[in-house]
């Protein structure tokens, strides 16, 4: 395989790769969004008090039992927590949580469609076009892909992708090799 058939090939797997992570990232965050808007709305029907008689419920009887034994109401005992902490109620603690949680999962939208506009882009490149701002791109993505998985502290497949994707794009897109023409006395 000559070289310039083996990077013809790698910009097809990079621009395929992109579009694979667009749609990845673009569905992950729609599902994700979708999740919280459910568990907002759960979330303003809740309290302290009925969280904590819902873990109490899941504990078993014999466990809520032993504790009523010692006078203890697990349903009470969160709710002095929360209050001994200063946490606001339930509903409104829960909805900024989740508030701070959509900042992050919006951030998947924006992301495919930067992924779905860089395999277009990719897959249209001639050897003498610019491709510095599709390597800042790239470059962007390998270090999210990075900091995704270091903040995960484990392997997460969708931080494995993002990564995996931006060094193969970062690798596609390594200038070409300029055509000198033979030496001639």
């Amino acid at each position: 395989m000559s070289g310039k058939s083996g990077s013809g090939l790698l910009m097809i797997v990079a621009a395929v790769g992109n579009a694979i992570l667009s749609l990845l990232l673009l569905s992950t965050g729609v599902i994700l969004i979708g999740g919280l808007i459910y568990v907002s709305l759960v979330a303003g029907s809740e309290s302290w008090a009925s969280l904590g008689a819902r873990a109490a419920s899941e504990l078993g009887e014999e466990f809520v039992a032993l504790l009523q034994l010692f006078g203890i109401d697990p349903a009470a005992l969160l709710e002095e927590f929360a209050a001994a902490q200063g946490l606001p109620a339930f509903d409104r603690f829960a909805r900024e949580l989740l508030a701070a949680l959509f900042v992050g999962v919006a951030l998947f939208i924006p992301s495919g469609i930067a992924s779905g506009l860089a395999a277009a882009r990719i897959w249209r490149l001639t050897p003498s076009a610019e491709r510095g701002p599709l390597q800042l791109y790239a470059g962007v993505v390998t270090l999210l892909g990075a900091l995704g998985l270091l903040i995960a502290a484990a392997p997460h497949p969708i931080w494995a992708a993002v990564l995996v994707v931006g060094l193969l794009t970062l690798l596609a897109l390594r200038q070409p090799k300029k055509v000198r023409p033979p030496y001639s006395a």
